[in-house]
């Protein structure tokens, strides 16, 4: 069993990604997708679009803390561990991405901080089939990896959960 915890730092922002990502994507598929583009939509949207960007910017904090902080001990898949954590960034940025271009080109911006309106459908954007795509890809990535996660504390049992938890080393 490691013995190796990630700095404070790290497993603070990993976790508050982790939970505003879930809002983010539940919120997005289960409520705004549903909601027409209404006047009513539009407070719901705009904490979306700040929440999506805060999500963008804390996976690009957790990328330069991997970097600059001390690297944890290597594991039995490790390999296919960082794949699959470089597509989960990926994924996550291309949906802060796409949901920045879906914004711009949609007047959506204006609609939200200013005295726009909203487009009758956002489908007819683009950014928003990517959008759609890629929250569709992230859900899967995320079931895969929190089954990974499980499947090392309960099948492995190496004490990889812990390695991510708050506290001592």
């Amino acid at each position: 069993m490691q013995n190796f915890r990630y700095a404070l730092p790290q497993v603070a922002v990993h976790w508050l990604a982790a939970l505003l990502i879930g809002f983010l994507l539940v919120t997005g598929t289960f409520v705004l997708a549903d909601m027409p583009n209404t006047a009513e939509k539009i407070g719901n949207l705009r904490i979306h679009l700040i929440l999506g960007g805060l999500a963008g910017m804390l996976v690009i904090t957790r990328v330069v803390m991997r970097r600059r902080l001390p690297a944890a001990p290597a594991m039995a898949g490790d390999k296919h561990a960082h794949a699959g954590h470089m597509a989960l960034n990926l994924a996550i940025l291309l949906m802060a991405a796409s949901g920045m271009m879906l914004a711009l080109q949609s007047g959506t911006l204006d609609a939200v901080f200013g005295s726009g309106v909203l487009p009758e459908d956002f489908k007819a954007f683009t950014p928003r089939k990517v959008h759609g795509l890629v929250a569709k890809i992230t859900m899967g990535l995320i079931a895969l990896h929190v089954a990974a996660a499980l499947y090392h504390q309960l099948i492995v049992k190496d004490g990889l959960i812990a390695r991510m938890t708050f506290g001592r080393k």
